[in-house]
């Protein structure tokens, strides 16, 4: 069994399983990656992406939803790539360094623009793989969403239980199916508690270090037709942003709705607990963002 330092320095004698995230910021690939674009061509698109206005509600999620349970992580041996463009201009740039400066498990990357959508995925992921692991638990994070602060502790613990599957083809998949919808809009902050099915903030892929493929490979809602799939729906393990800029459409459905297992009354209790994120702040946050007192 392999051993190296964790991000802390510390000797880890038991680690089979790197822990490899990736969250795409504002990265103009090349047109067509998406559902929701601007047309025009490329050109037209990094403009877009690169908007102030957006730019300013970007920094927003990133400060207020992703980076605190990143920052509270109950195993803190992990790695995320924050990929970026290489002309994302000052002061953003600046400003998302400044952020992440006191995480040492994100590496900002900031790619040459325009390049496949899912071939630059892979090239960072795999660029940051550890050969001498038994598995890579790979995951993926948008700037809106957040993850457990044990995500990661929870992703290695699970892993020694599954092996035998795991061995049989390679990969195998995990899904944290209970979370919570983040829906923030002109009424403010909403948290609508869901047990889903499938969803990128709560999915991980486990696969062998040398494999061709990465996470970005299969799709999401498709994945449990090529691989062994088992769900966590134990405590709610994510965030996941639902607003007018998101890509894909949150689902509502009442299938998804589970408010039985939410008290609504424990609200900011269940988001520092879970999330490392206060309430409170994060209204407060919102109602700067849209020029409230």
């Amino acid at each position: 069994m392999p051993s190296r330092r964790n991000v802390t320095g510390e000797l880890n004698l038991t680690v089979e399983v790197q822990i490899l995230g990736l969250c795409r910021w504002s990265y103009p690939s090349a047109p067509g990656a998406f559902q929701k674009e601007e047309e025009g061509g490329f050109e037209t698109l990094r403009q877009a992406l690169y908007d102030p206005l957006r730019l300013q509600l970007r920094l927003f999620y990133l400060e207020q939803v992703v980076l605190p349970s990143l920052r509270a992580q109950t195993d803190p041996d992990f790695k995320i790539i924050l990929l970026m463009g290489d002309t994302l201009p000052d002061p953003t740039r600046s400003q998302v360094l400044d952020l992440i400066a006191d995480i040492p498990q994100i590496k900002p990357v900031f790619a040459r623009e325009g390049q496949h959508h899912q071939d630059v995925c892979r090239d960072v992921m795999v660029a940051e793989r550890d050969m001498d692991v038994r598995a890579v638990a790979e995951f993926r994070l948008d700037d809106d969403d957040a993850v457990s602060v044990d995500f990661v502790e929870r992703t290695r613990d699970f892993f020694p239980k599954v092996k035998g599957i795991f061995r049989n083809g390679g990969k195998l998949a995990l899904d944290f199916n209970k979370g919570f919808i983040l829906q923030t809009d002109l009424s403010g902050v909403k948290l609508i508690p869901v047990t889903t099915r499938y969803w990128t903030p709560g999915l991980v892929l486990y696969l062998r270090p040398q494999a061709a493929e990465s996470l970005l490979h299969f799709n999401h809602a498709q994945m449990w037709k090529r691989i062994p799939m088992l769900s966590f729906p134990r405590v709610p393990m994510f965030l996941r942003g639902a607003h007018g800029e998101n890509d894909s459409s949150v689902s509502y459905n009442p299938h998804n709705s589970e408010e039985v297992w939410f008290d609504k009354d424990k609200l900011p209790e269940t988001m520092m607990e879970r999330f490392n994120i206060p309430l409170d702040r994060l209204k407060m946050a919102w109602d700067t963002v849209l020029g409230q007192e």
